[in-house]
């Protein structure tokens, strides 16, 4: 006995209508604790599971400030880009930067 699989493909024009991939986008984050008003600086590529576990306290260096609330954000095309402007933002200039404005 053979069995036969018939594939049903929606076509437009002459090529099959494939599903849009974006690339994926890394970030740099600051963190406000609510519990005792620390920042927290990092990167990632899914900033809201980040996020997540930062308020699950999963992460050692955030689980004493839960709750976590995200006050910015900068998207980037590569995860040293997120990782160069973490850093920044870590040096003196850059927490004075941050203090303008966060």
């Amino acid at each position: 006995m053979v069995e036969r699989v018939v594939w049903d493909h929606e076509v437009a024009g002459s090529n099959p209508v494939a599903p849009i991939c974006f690339p994926p986008m890394f970030h740099c984050y600051v963190l406000r604790s609510k519990k005792n008003g620390r920042r927290y600086v990092g990167s990632c590529e899914d900033r809201e599971e980040r996020l997540r576990q930062h308020n699950a306290g999963e992460s050692k260096s955030t689980k004493h400030g839960v709750p976590w609330v995200l006050v910015h954000s900068e998207e980037f095309p590569t995860r040293h880009e997120a990782m160069a402007r973490e850093r920044y933002y870590k040096t003196g200039r850059g927490r004075d930067e941050l203090s303008a404005f966060v």
